[in-house]
Protein backbone atom coordinates (compact mmCIF):
# COMPACT_ATOMS: atom_id res chain seq x y z
CA UNK A 1 0.00 0.00 0.00
CA UNK A 2 3.58 2.52 0.27
CA UNK A 3 2.76 3.30 -3.56
CA UNK A 4 -1.11 3.99 -3.47
CA UNK A 5 -2.07 7.64 -3.50
CA UNK A 6 -3.53 8.68 -0.17
CA UNK A 7 -6.88 9.51 -1.31
CA UNK A 8 -7.29 5.74 -2.87
CA UNK A 9 -6.19 4.49 0.52
CA UNK A 10 -9.14 6.25 2.40
CA UNK A 11 -11.72 4.84 -0.50
CA UNK A 12 -10.23 1.28 0.04
CA UNK A 13 -10.70 1.79 3.82
CA UNK A 14 -14.09 2.61 3.73
CA UNK A 15 -14.57 -0.05 0.89
CA UNK A 16 -12.94 -2.84 2.87
CA UNK A 17 -14.57 -1.71 5.99
CA UNK A 18 -18.12 -2.51 4.27
CA UNK A 19 -17.27 -5.77 2.07
CA UNK A 20 -15.87 -7.45 5.80
CA UNK A 21 -19.22 -6.16 7.43
CA UNK A 22 -21.10 -7.46 4.52
CA UNK A 23 -19.55 -10.28 2.88
CA UNK A 24 -17.17 -12.13 5.45
CA UNK A 25 -15.04 -14.58 4.63
CA UNK A 26 -15.72 -14.30 0.82
CA UNK A 27 -12.68 -11.90 -0.36
CA UNK A 28 -9.01 -13.78 -0.95
CA UNK A 29 -6.97 -11.90 -2.98
CA UNK A 30 -7.46 -7.87 -4.47
CA UNK A 31 -5.46 -5.74 -7.04
CA UNK A 32 -4.83 -2.74 -8.19
CA UNK A 33 -3.79 -1.54 -11.96
CA UNK A 34 -4.28 0.90 -14.64
CA UNK A 35 -3.45 4.57 -13.53
CA UNK A 36 -3.24 3.81 -10.12
CA UNK A 37 -0.39 1.46 -10.66
CA UNK A 38 1.15 3.15 -13.63
CA UNK A 39 2.06 6.32 -10.81
CA UNK A 40 -0.69 8.59 -12.80
CA UNK A 41 -4.03 8.47 -11.11
CA UNK A 42 -5.93 12.04 -10.83
CA UNK A 43 -8.91 12.16 -9.14
CA UNK A 44 -12.12 12.94 -10.78
CA UNK A 45 -10.70 11.75 -14.52
CA UNK A 46 -9.11 8.48 -13.17
CA UNK A 47 -10.88 5.83 -11.81
CA UNK A 48 -9.71 2.93 -9.53
CA UNK A 49 -9.28 0.01 -11.63
CA UNK A 50 -8.90 -3.62 -9.82
CA UNK A 51 -9.14 -6.90 -9.68
CA UNK A 52 -10.83 -8.83 -7.04
CA UNK A 53 -10.50 -12.58 -6.22
CA UNK A 54 -12.72 -14.40 -4.51
CA UNK A 55 -13.16 -17.43 -2.56
CA UNK A 56 -16.16 -19.12 -4.26
CA UNK A 57 -18.81 -18.19 -6.60
CA UNK A 58 -21.21 -15.55 -5.59
CA UNK A 59 -24.76 -16.29 -5.18
CA UNK A 60 -27.51 -14.47 -6.31
CA UNK A 61 -27.96 -12.53 -3.04
CA UNK A 62 -24.57 -12.04 -2.49
CA UNK A 63 -23.99 -10.38 -5.78
CA UNK A 64 -27.48 -7.93 -4.71
CA UNK A 65 -25.27 -7.20 -1.50
CA UNK A 66 -22.04 -6.43 -3.53
CA UNK A 67 -24.55 -3.76 -5.51
CA UNK A 68 -25.07 -2.26 -2.35
CA UNK A 69 -21.76 -2.06 -1.27
CA UNK A 70 -20.73 -0.58 -5.25
CA UNK A 71 -23.88 2.32 -4.89
CA UNK A 72 -22.50 3.31 -0.99
CA UNK A 73 -19.50 3.47 -2.53
CA UNK A 74 -20.41 5.77 -5.67
CA UNK A 75 -22.20 8.03 -2.84
CA UNK A 76 -19.87 8.41 -0.27
CA UNK A 77 -16.78 8.88 -2.89
CA UNK A 78 -18.53 9.78 -6.10
CA UNK A 79 -14.96 11.40 -7.70
CA UNK A 80 -12.63 8.19 -7.00
CA UNK A 81 -15.04 5.33 -9.09
CA UNK A 82 -14.35 1.62 -8.36
CA UNK A 83 -13.94 -0.53 -11.75
CA UNK A 84 -13.28 -3.91 -11.40
CA UNK A 85 -14.25 -7.40 -11.81
CA UNK A 86 -14.77 -10.30 -9.50
CA UNK A 87 -13.52 -13.22 -10.09
CA UNK A 88 -12.41 -16.38 -8.91
CA UNK A 89 -8.38 -17.55 -9.19
CA UNK A 90 -9.18 -20.23 -11.57
CA UNK A 91 -10.50 -17.01 -14.02
CA UNK A 92 -7.12 -15.80 -14.00
CA UNK A 93 -5.21 -19.25 -14.17
CA UNK A 94 -7.08 -20.76 -16.72
CA UNK A 95 -7.54 -20.59 -20.44
CA UNK A 96 -10.91 -22.06 -20.98
CA UNK A 97 -14.43 -21.34 -23.00
CA UNK A 98 -15.67 -22.71 -19.90
CA UNK A 99 -14.29 -19.88 -17.97
CA UNK A 100 -16.56 -18.21 -15.68
CA UNK A 101 -18.80 -15.02 -16.39
CA UNK A 102 -17.55 -12.42 -13.88
CA UNK A 103 -19.68 -9.50 -12.51
CA UNK A 104 -18.08 -6.23 -13.53
CA UNK A 105 -19.20 -2.56 -11.45
CA UNK A 106 -18.45 0.64 -12.97
CA UNK A 107 -19.98 3.92 -11.58
CA UNK A 108 -20.86 2.08 -8.79
CA UNK A 109 -23.31 -0.24 -10.70
CA UNK A 110 -23.08 -3.93 -11.55
CA UNK A 111 -22.49 -3.31 -15.46
CA UNK A 112 -22.85 -7.01 -16.38
CA UNK A 113 -21.05 -10.28 -16.38
CA UNK A 114 -18.12 -10.96 -19.04
CA UNK A 115 -15.10 -13.08 -18.61
CA UNK A 116 -11.72 -12.14 -17.68
CA UNK A 117 -9.47 -11.76 -20.94
CA UNK A 118 -5.90 -13.22 -20.52
CA UNK A 119 -4.55 -11.46 -23.58
CA UNK A 120 -6.52 -7.83 -22.92
CA UNK A 121 -4.27 -4.74 -22.17
CA UNK A 122 -5.69 -4.92 -18.78
CA UNK A 123 -4.04 -8.33 -18.15
CA UNK A 124 -0.74 -7.51 -19.09
CA UNK A 125 -1.07 -4.31 -16.90
CA UNK A 126 -1.89 -6.31 -14.03
CA UNK A 127 0.61 -9.14 -14.56
CA UNK A 128 3.49 -6.50 -15.16
CA UNK A 129 2.12 -3.69 -13.28
CA UNK A 130 -0.19 -4.45 -10.85
CA UNK A 131 0.12 -3.89 -7.19
CA UNK A 132 -1.04 -6.55 -4.46
CA UNK A 133 -3.23 -4.47 -1.63
CA UNK A 134 -4.69 -8.12 -0.03
CA UNK A 135 -4.01 -11.87 -0.42
CA UNK A 136 -1.16 -13.47 -2.96
CA UNK A 137 1.29 -11.70 -4.79
CA UNK A 138 0.40 -10.83 -8.20
CA UNK A 139 3.42 -12.29 -9.69
CA UNK A 140 2.60 -15.72 -7.99
CA UNK A 141 -0.72 -15.84 -9.42
CA UNK A 142 0.15 -18.29 -12.76
CA UNK A 143 -1.20 -16.70 -15.80
CA UNK A 144 0.40 -15.29 -19.42
CA UNK A 145 -0.39 -13.12 -21.45
CA UNK A 146 -0.25 -13.97 -25.79
CA UNK A 147 1.70 -10.83 -26.41
CA UNK A 148 1.42 -11.31 -30.53
CA UNK A 149 -2.64 -11.77 -29.81
CA UNK A 150 -2.77 -9.23 -27.60
CA UNK A 151 -1.00 -6.71 -30.20
CA UNK A 152 -3.46 -7.65 -32.66
CA UNK A 153 -6.28 -7.12 -30.82
CA UNK A 154 -4.89 -3.40 -30.27
CA UNK A 155 -4.49 -3.32 -34.39
CA UNK A 156 -8.06 -4.07 -34.61
CA UNK A 157 -9.29 -1.61 -31.72
CA UNK A 158 -6.53 1.10 -33.98
CA UNK A 159 -8.32 0.31 -36.48
CA UNK A 160 -12.04 0.11 -36.34
CA UNK A 161 -12.86 2.06 -32.97
CA UNK A 162 -10.21 4.80 -32.90
CA UNK A 163 -10.63 5.47 -36.62
CA UNK A 164 -14.14 5.25 -36.53
CA UNK A 165 -14.03 7.75 -33.46
CA UNK A 166 -12.09 10.34 -35.99
CA UNK A 167 -14.71 9.97 -38.76
CA UNK A 168 -17.12 10.85 -36.71
CA UNK A 169 -15.80 13.59 -35.38
CA UNK A 170 -15.37 14.67 -38.82
CA UNK A 171 -18.78 14.47 -39.54
CA UNK A 172 -21.00 17.67 -39.88
CA UNK A 173 -23.32 17.93 -37.24
CA UNK A 174 -23.10 15.13 -35.48
CA UNK A 175 -22.89 14.70 -31.89
CA UNK A 176 -18.92 14.07 -31.75
CA UNK A 177 -18.85 16.97 -34.89
CA UNK A 178 -20.02 19.71 -32.17
CA UNK A 179 -18.67 17.77 -29.23
CA UNK A 180 -15.04 18.09 -29.90
CA UNK A 181 -15.25 21.77 -30.06
CA UNK A 182 -16.05 21.79 -26.35
CA UNK A 183 -15.79 18.94 -24.64
CA UNK A 184 -12.33 19.38 -23.54
CA UNK A 185 -12.32 15.03 -22.36
CA UNK A 186 -12.64 14.62 -26.17
CA UNK A 187 -9.29 16.11 -26.95
CA UNK A 188 -7.79 14.41 -24.40
CA UNK A 189 -9.31 11.36 -24.97
CA UNK A 190 -8.73 11.05 -28.52
CA UNK A 191 -5.12 12.64 -28.45
CA UNK A 192 -3.79 10.91 -25.43
CA UNK A 193 -6.03 7.45 -26.43
CA UNK A 194 -3.99 6.88 -29.86
CA UNK A 195 -0.58 8.46 -28.38
CA UNK A 196 -0.57 5.36 -26.09
CA UNK A 197 -1.19 2.66 -28.72
CA UNK A 198 1.77 4.53 -30.65
CA UNK A 199 4.07 3.79 -27.50
CA UNK A 200 2.98 0.02 -27.19
CA UNK A 201 3.44 -0.16 -30.66
CA UNK A 202 7.16 1.25 -30.76
CA UNK A 203 8.04 0.22 -27.51
CA UNK A 204 6.18 -3.10 -27.16
CA UNK A 205 5.36 -1.80 -23.59
CA UNK A 206 2.40 0.13 -21.94
CA UNK A 207 2.02 3.69 -20.46
CA UNK A 208 0.17 6.69 -18.53
CA UNK A 209 -1.55 8.83 -21.14
CA UNK A 210 0.52 11.78 -20.38
CA UNK A 211 2.97 9.15 -20.18
CA UNK A 212 2.36 8.31 -24.13
CA UNK A 213 2.22 12.38 -24.24
CA UNK A 214 5.69 12.84 -22.95
CA UNK A 215 6.48 10.28 -25.68
CA UNK A 216 5.22 11.69 -28.28
CA UNK A 217 7.04 14.92 -27.58
CA UNK A 218 9.92 13.17 -28.01
CA UNK A 219 9.21 11.23 -31.02
CA UNK A 220 6.68 13.20 -33.54
CA UNK A 221 7.81 16.35 -35.27
CA UNK A 222 7.33 19.18 -33.81
CA UNK A 223 4.26 20.37 -35.50
CA UNK A 224 1.93 18.66 -33.16
CA UNK A 225 3.48 19.56 -29.51
CA UNK A 226 0.71 22.15 -29.03
CA UNK A 227 -2.29 19.68 -29.71
CA UNK A 228 0.31 17.51 -27.25
CA UNK A 229 0.86 19.78 -24.89
CA UNK A 230 -3.07 20.55 -24.79
CA UNK A 231 -4.12 16.79 -24.54
CA UNK A 232 -1.57 16.60 -21.24
CA UNK A 233 -2.99 20.38 -19.72
CA UNK A 234 -6.51 19.09 -20.13
CA UNK A 235 -5.65 15.54 -18.50
CA UNK A 236 -3.45 17.28 -15.44
CA UNK A 237 -5.87 19.71 -15.04
CA UNK A 238 -4.32 22.95 -15.74
CA UNK A 239 -6.66 25.94 -16.49
CA UNK A 240 -4.79 27.97 -18.89
CA UNK A 241 -5.12 26.76 -22.63
CA UNK A 242 -2.45 26.92 -25.21
CA UNK A 243 -5.11 27.95 -28.26
CA UNK A 244 -6.82 31.19 -28.60
CA UNK A 245 -9.14 29.88 -31.33
CA UNK A 246 -11.35 25.76 -30.82
CA UNK A 247 -11.12 25.60 -33.93
CA UNK A 248 -7.73 25.85 -34.52
CA UNK A 249 -7.93 22.90 -31.82
CA UNK A 250 -10.17 20.70 -32.94
CA UNK A 251 -8.43 20.73 -36.47
CA UNK A 252 -5.01 19.55 -35.13
CA UNK A 253 -6.18 17.37 -32.70
CA UNK A 254 -7.95 15.74 -36.15
CA UNK A 255 -4.94 15.75 -37.93
CA UNK A 256 -2.54 14.78 -35.33
CA UNK A 257 -5.10 11.34 -34.67
CA UNK A 258 -5.04 10.46 -38.46
CA UNK A 259 -1.35 11.23 -38.38
CA UNK A 260 -0.62 8.82 -35.18
CA UNK A 261 -3.38 5.50 -36.82
CA UNK A 262 -0.90 6.11 -39.90
CA UNK A 263 2.28 5.75 -37.96
CA UNK A 264 1.15 3.02 -35.73
CA UNK A 265 -0.07 0.79 -38.91
CA UNK A 266 3.24 1.51 -40.18
CA UNK A 267 4.69 0.33 -37.66
CA UNK A 268 3.04 -2.74 -37.40
CA UNK A 269 4.01 -3.68 -40.97
CA UNK A 270 7.45 -3.29 -39.83
CA UNK A 271 7.42 -5.35 -37.17
CA UNK A 272 5.87 -8.30 -38.74
CA UNK A 273 8.56 -8.22 -41.28
CA UNK A 274 11.24 -8.13 -38.03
Amino acid sequence: MNHIPTRIKEVLNVYFDLFVSKLPHLLESYYLYGSTSLGEYYEGQSDIDFIAVMKREMNEAEIHILKEIHHEMQKGFPHSILDGLYLLKDDLETVSKTTNLCPYFNDGKLQGFKKFDHNSIDAFQLKKYGITVKGEKIENVNFDVNWDVLIENMRMNLNTYWRGWTNDCKKFLTLKYIGIFFNLGMIEWGVLGVSRLFYTFREKDITTKVGAGEYALRTVPQKWYKIINESMRLRKGNKKSFYKSIFERRKEALAYMEFIIQECNHLLVENKRD
